[in-house]
């Protein structure tokens, strides 16, 4: 099913296109928090919000061309994106405290892997 689902490249492709772009708003806001000392979970959390920001109107317009209501999109998207939080968080805490990894290499690490969970949720939820 998960090969299926990355099997339409177009707009996979697109859609990695579009989480670059948050991840690149994501990881520079991330980045600059953590550079004035803001704790790495409120620098994950706010930055995420712009990024997640971002990722709706893209995904919306582009990537899945969704036509349904703004609301009912939104409020899925939301969801879709607090449990990713939720998830990306977990695992930044897991790798910075249990693995001793470094901060920025972390949030790297959790953005990868919550990108591929948030696809295939949007895709089969939020905007199916």
């Amino acid at each position: 099913m998960i090969l299926s689902l990355l099997g339409r490249k177009k707009q996979f492709i697109k859609y990695a296109t579009s989480g670059t772009l948050n991840t690149i708003i994501t990881l520079v806001i991330y980045n600059l928090l953590i550079k004035v000392n803001v704790d790495y979970i409120v620098s994950n959390t706010m930055a995420y919000i712009f990024g997640v920001a971002n990722g709706f109107v893209l995904n919306k317009i582009w990537v899945f061309k969704a036509d349904g209501r703004v609301s009912a999109l939104l409020t899925k998207f939301v969801i879709v994106n607090l449990i990713s939080l939720i998830f990306s968080t977990a695992i930044l805490f897991c790798l910075i405290n249990n693995l001793y990894i470094n901060e920025i290499l972390a949030q790297v690490i959790a953005t990868i892997i919550t990108g591929i969970v948030n696809y295939i949720l949007n895709k089969l939820w939020t905007f199916s």
